[in-house]
């Protein structure tokens, strides 16, 4: 087992655990502590170097199965990697905007009914 690769899957990993905190565990946290909304402050993880750390490491590690799998689950959990951004992109295309949700409710209040 190659040491220098441990080490950058291990760094790679908690740069995954950083963003995944920031993102998704920090804010129900601060509520669940008694919080106010107004109170929070929102902040950015690390991107990118996380998952590409990571999957710089699978290059040694996949041959090792259990290695394996816990990279692809870092991976997979790093808000701040490529796949993320590129998920957050597609959703944003497809979406329709709020703003053209609230104008149709509108308009098909102003609608006569039959």
């Amino acid at each position: 087992m190659n040491w220098t690769m441990l080490a950058v899957l291990g760094l790679g990993g908690i740069l995954c655990c950083v963003n995944f905190y920031h993102s998704v565990l920090r804010y129900p946290i601060h509520r669940i502590r008694g919080g106010a909304r107004d109170d929070y402050r929102w902040v950015s993880g690390i991107p990118l170097f996380g998952s590409l750390l990571v999957a710089v490491s699978l290059v040694e590690f996949w041959r090792e199965p259990w290695l394996l799998w816990v990279a692809v689950a870092l991976i997979v959990i790093d808000t701040g990697g490529l796949h993320w951004f590129a998920g957050t992109m597609v959703y944003q295309y497809f979406r329709k905007p709020q703003v053209a949700v609230e104008q149709d409710a509108a308009a098909d209040a102003d609608k006569p009914r039959r």
